[in-house]
């Protein structure tokens, strides 16, 4: 019986091949995307879950309500860590991590690999395997627990535990001995380095053991079982009343609201599990990214299914007309209902399998370019993983159950007699296929208005003019084979009367993100007449206003004439207003730092975006205290021949640093680089659009094909009675454009509400234009009309004695 029903139903498939086909491009296309798209969330949300305490693991962060609004930043001082764990039992284990870089030097062999300071509970946290060497991992002082990929690059095939190495950082060398080496980090890990080392080794470490107003680590902490999170979070008040005494009074003293726990200032506790999606936190490692992003994902898969389900119901829909007679006749010789539904079920399973195959096919093929446009780890291999094949397999189901069970019970409700007769009642169905219709072109619209707007901001910041000379600026990271202070003298001699330079200086922070990925920024805190400053810190050389084309507004650059200028600052325009209301500051001493004499304004520059435009501009002052390295050098170029410069300075910087590689990038790349997230939303609302309008012009062809199969004699009888082509073509096609009217009308709010939530996280936006939502409106009419005027003309010049004797 089974083999009859797959016999039959491959006839059937074949004999209407036109329809099947579109059905399976159709479906195929959408599961290939929504297969792509799927896999990416799955990847996102499966972030950190390897490690085996993951419920019970949190990080620290510092809720702050300041007079400006609510801040939130992991960063700790270095004594918190160790308080925390005497003095709380709720505390199983506690680890401190601060992250470098450094070059490995073993025999004649030198190499640049990423390194961690933490303690020696890291391991006891985070369940990461160490395949060979001590299990306790850094249970020695000069213990180096490496990765295995670190292993091969620094010993070969050589057994690395044991052996004694030499890190270089901080300007100086400093001894390991490797004590174990650790599986590689997983690709959905938030924590990746290649060496970690006992925190005891970070530069500075015995200095700052017991300053608590320097925070400059993170702390993730794994709390006992059975611990109640806000009952523990409610007893670290009395902890930070103990031991950041000042900074409550400080801010109290200025005038900041209290939080809801009654306090100015909380210590509290994030779960680990939700790192990788929280961006609220500044300071989190791993480069967090928004959930809305992948939601977005997560929606526009299901969008894209829910547009592929509609089409196969409408065309299933569209051929039944044409099968009516076929299942009146089967009725008559005594077919059964079960008999016909199972008969159209498998007809619906042969299609939706070949097109689950063909879709898992083609998103094989786009797979590598998929990877790289939007950054993503995925493979096709975890589809074999228990929780995809189910829930592959529950999707096919479904879809099979929702796509082809309406048809066949559409075509079951036929009355025997009406179908041998020619008569089909269609009134049900045509208000079935509308509302599928106006669900189509709703999510087509809506997704054609986002990638607009994310066009139009990404544009936006892209063009809006920063403060600073972007476009002929190189950055170049220094690097740890030398120091930077001396790399940037060097260079600047290198450099001395090239034709094509205008400008070198150096800085501790880069702008952007730039080839070494790494961006962070400097925050201090002091009390100057009374009140509290916080001011964004970034140590500069001479000649930094020119190299940047920097605005001053008032006082003087840094200048080689002053010896007195290694402990003087040139602050914004933001620092200028929180000193004395913006009045009188030039000259002003400002008690930067504790234990160091107060440092003088000496200059005011025009505000300029050094952070990402999600953010304001903020306070920043300038210094060239050499209590900062220069990590970046910056060139700036004449504008007349900017690749040959650049080959240039590439050469000569290979000349002057052989051992360190030239990693140099221009500033507007690495501006653009903070927004690849924008991007790549962008980049997936354009590709989900056309998909979906793809996909519904399909549906939309079965559409017209069908209504004007319906109206046949209607339109032979208007052409005999004098009718136009055009006039046809138009009473044909105006049931359709009020469709796409009333789906445009419902995407309007929806995705007015969405864009307009996603511009919020940008200090520096675009206003949502009127004119986007018609042009979105005008871009899906047009594609209607087209689609629909190919089978209206078509009908219209057909011979009208032909359509009056069709029945």
């Amino acid at each position: 019986m089974l083999k009859n029903y797959i016999k039959t139903a491959w006839r059937n498939l074949l004999k209407g091949r036109v329809f099947n086909a579109m059905n399976i491009v159709g479906l195929a296309v959408a599961v290939a995307c929504s297969t792509l798209l799927l896999l990416t969330v799955y990847f996102e949300f499966s972030f950190d879950k390897f490690n085996k305490n993951l419920d019970n693991i949190y990080q620290a962060y510092f809720t702050v309500s300041r007079t400006d609004g609510i801040e939130k930043a992991s960063s700790m001082p270095i004594p918190l860590s160790p308080a925390l764990k005497a003095e709380y039992p709720e505390v199983k284990y506690i680890t401190r991590v601060v992250g470098t870089s450094a070059i490995v030097k073993y025999d004649d062999k030198e190499i640049s690999q990423g390194l961690v300071f933490t303690d020696a509970d890291y391991f006891n946290i985070f369940t990461y395997p160490i395949i060979s060497g001590n299990k306790k991992g850094l249970a020695e002082m000069n213990d180096a627990v490496i990765t295995k990929s670190a292993a091969k690059a620094i010993f070969g095939s050589t057994n690395a535990v044991g052996k004694a190495i030499s890190l270089k950082y901080d300007n100086a060398q400093h001894p390991f001995i490797v004590s174990a080496v650790m599986d590689d980090y997983p690709v959905n890990s938030s924590q990746n380095t290649d060496i970690i080392v006992r925190f005891e080794n970070m530069p500075s470490y015995l200095q700052e053991s017991k300053v608590w107003d320097n925070r400059n680590n993170v702390v993730y902490l794994q709390i006992k079982d059975n611990v109640n999170t806000a009952g523990f979070e409610s007893k670290l008040k009395g902890f930070v009343s103990k031991y950041f005494k000042s900074d409550l009074e400080n801010l109290k003293r200025d005038g900041a609201k209290p939080l809801p726990s009654g306090e100015r200032e909380s210590l509290n506790v994030s779960p680990y599990a939700n790192n990788h999606f929280n961006t609220e936190i500044s300071g989190i490692n791993g480069a967090p990214i928004s959930k809305t992003y992948v939601i977005a994902l997560l929606v526009i898969a299901v969008f894209i299914l829910i547009i592929a389900c509609i089409n196969f119901v409408n065309l299933s829909v569209a051929r039944s007309f044409t099968r009516a007679r076929e299942v009146g006749v089967r009725k008559t010789l005594g077919a059964g209902k079960w008999q016909l539904l199972t008969q159209f079920w498998i007809e619906t399973l042969m299609v939706c399998l070949i097109s689950m195959l063909a879709g898992v096919g083609l998103s094989a093929l786009v797979l590598s370019g998929f990877k790289a446009t939007f950054r993503s780890n995925i493979s096709l291999q975890m589809l074999l993983q228990p929780v995809q094949l189910l829930s592959g397999i529950g999707i096919f189901l479904l879809i099979t159950v929702v796509a082809g069970f309406y048809p066949a019970l559409l075509m079951m409700r036929y009355k025997t007699v009406m179908v041998l007769k020619g008569s089909l009642n269609t009134a049900k169905p045509g208000k079935v296929r509308n509302v599928l219709l106006v669900v189509q072109f709703s999510i087509a619209t809506l997704l054609t208005i986002c990638t607009l707007i994310t066009w139009q901001q990404i544009k936006y910041l892209q063009n809006k003019p920063l403060g600073y000379n972007k476009t002929e600026v190189l950055s170049i990271p220094v690097g740890q084979s030398v120091s930077g202070e001396q790399a940037l003298s060097l260079f600047r001699n290198q450099m001395n009367g090239q034709p094509g330079v205008v400008a070198i200086s150096g800085a501790y922070n880069n702008l952007g993100r730039g080839a070494d990925g790494s961006t962070f920024t400097s925050i201090i805190n002091f009390t100057y007449n009374g009140h509290d400053v916080r001011s964004h810190l970034q140590r500069v050389d001479y000649d930094f206003l020119k190299t940047l084309d920097i605005k001053l507004v008032n006082g003087r650059d840094f200048s080689r004439e002053f010896a007195a200028d290694s402990n003087n600052l040139i602050i914004n325009e933001k620092m200028a207003a929180q000193i004395n209301g913006g009045k009188n500051v030039l000259g002003s001493f400002l008690p930067m730092m504790d234990g160091r004499p107060p440092m003088q304004v000496v200059g005011i520059v025009k505000d300029y975006n050094f952070r990402s435009l999600h953010e304001d501009v903020q306070p920043l002052s300038l210094t060239m205290s050499k209590d900062f390295p220069v990590n970046y050098i910056f060139v700036r170029l004449k504008p007349n021949n900017l690749q040959q410069s650049f080959n240039q300075i590439k050469a000569i910087w290979n000349t002057t640093f052989p051992n360190t590689e030239f990693s140099g990038t221009w500033l507007n790349e690495n501006t653009e680089k903070q927004y690849r997230s924008e991007k790549r939303l962008s980049t997936i609302y354009i590709s989900a659009a056309i998909i979906a309008i793809l996909i519904s012009c399909i549906g939309l062809l079965a559409m017209s094909v069908m209504v004007i199969m319906q109206r046949t004699k209607e339109i032979g009888i208007r052409k005999v009675l004098g009718a136009s082509v055009s006039g046809i073509v138009i009473l044909i096609s105006r049931e359709f454009v009020k469709l796409v009217l009333l789906a445009s009308i419902i995407a309007f709010p929806v995705a007015w509400w969405f864009m307009h939530k996603w511009l919020q996280s940008f200090a520096y936006r675009i206003d949502i234009h009127w004119w986007v939502f018609l042009f979105a409106t005008g871009i899906a009419l047009v594609i209607a009309l087209l689609t629909i005027s190919v089978q209206a003309v078509r009908a219209a010049l057909s011979n009208p004695v032909k359509s009056l004797k069709t029945e």
